[in-house]
């Protein structure tokens, strides 16, 4: 349909990228029609300056403000280069008969491997002997680095026959199930949506917590997720336990996490994300002990951010043809518009 328009020398629809998406979603909108605007800025004026005649909007992770929607006078489609659409306002977007779309699983493997990534390091005390060498603790002339290494408490653990908690059964924690299965790791899960699963499961949240050495957390943020894991869920954590939270900022309480990190309560934890994002600088987080922090990393490696691109573009391709986008939000509002 949109083609066919196009072929009839009606205008090209512009769609507005709010942050620089991966180069080839953008050459797919190209290909196929569209006038690509990349945003000014992530702010509310930037992106209205921009989305008053717009028919698509693709977002990234930054919070869409509730003015730019209501400024895009001809917007027809939000995608979302990614998963959540915690982001977005949905409801505003189906008041207005914007349709909200999204990318399932186009970056499920690199988040499972960023896991195990992130088990590992943990497990291996990776950063702690990165930092001892750069202040010096581990230049002693006449001093075997073995040695040192069992003096400083740098050694860690295998993960083999350790149990990993997966919290969150979907994409993700399937494959990092599959992962953490082939280096040897028992593996459990809780899920209250999977019914059945060759992963054993376990009956409740703290059941799971009291029994792994390794959480891993792949929720998505609603009200029901929000501090999800807080300070009683910490307590109920092995002392010698780490928490990997790669999935949504604001599931952690971070106050709590930092608290339980200071006072040895849990062994290490490792965030990816964070609430708000990125984090403030007087956030407890940058100064608990043993916790790694890396910036959203996860599921944006060069070939997932390919795919996420693709798939964003893909659903304002769809819609402008008349066909519902594959992971569409509000289904409701297909037709309307």
């Amino acid at each position: 349909m949109f083609l066919e328009c196009l072929k009839k020398g009606v205008p090209m629809k512009k769609v507005v990228i709010s942050e620089k998406i991966n180069e080839a979603g953008i050459k797919h909108l190209e290909k196929a029609g569209f006038e690509v605007i990349i945003s000014p800025s992530i702010d509310a004026e930037g992106m209205k300056s921009v989305i008053t005649d717009a028919y698509g909007l693709i977002m990234r992770s930054t919070k869409l403000s509730n003015e730019v929607i209501e400024a895009g006078k001809e917007l027809k489609i939000i995608s979302r280069n990614g998963t959540g659409v915690d982001n977005v306002d949905v409801n505003l977007a189906t008041k207005k008969n914007v349709l909200v779309a999204k990318v399932d699983g186009a970056n499920a493997y690199s988040v499972a491997e960023y896991v195990i990534t992130a088990i590992l390091t943990l497990s291996r005390r990776i950063m702690k002997s990165d930092q001892f060498f750069k202040a010096g603790k581990l230049s002693r002339p006449g001093e075997s680095l073995p040695g040192l290494a069992d003096k400083l408490d740098l050694n860690g653990h295998e993960i083999r026959n350790k149990v990993l908690g997966i919290i969150g059964l979907g994409k993700i924690g399937t494959i990092v199930a599959k992962l953490a299965t082939s280096l040897g790791m028992k593996v459990i899960a809780f899920d209250p949506y999977v019914k059945q699963s060759n992963i054993t499961l376990i009956d409740s949240k703290e059941s799971i917590l009291k029994e792994a050495d390794f959480i891993s957390l792949n929720l998505p943020y609603t009200e029901k997720t929000k501090n999800f894991i807080g300070k009683k869920e910490l307590e109920a954590m092995n002392q010698t336990a780490f928490l990997i939270n790669s999935s949504r900022g604001g599931i952690v309480n971070e106050e709590a996490l930092a608290e339980a990190l200071n006072n040895e309560e849990i062994a290490g934890a490792a965030l990816d994300v964070f609430r708000p994002e990125p984090p403030a600088k007087d956030s407890p987080l940058l100064t608990a002990k043993n916790i790694l922090l890396t910036a959203h990393i996860g599921g944006t490696t060069e070939e997932a951010s390919a795919a996420i691109g693709l798939g964003a573009a893909q659903a304002i391709i769809d819609y402008a043809n008349g066909k519902m986008p594959e992971f569409t939000v509000n289904p409701e509002v297909f037709g309307k518009s």
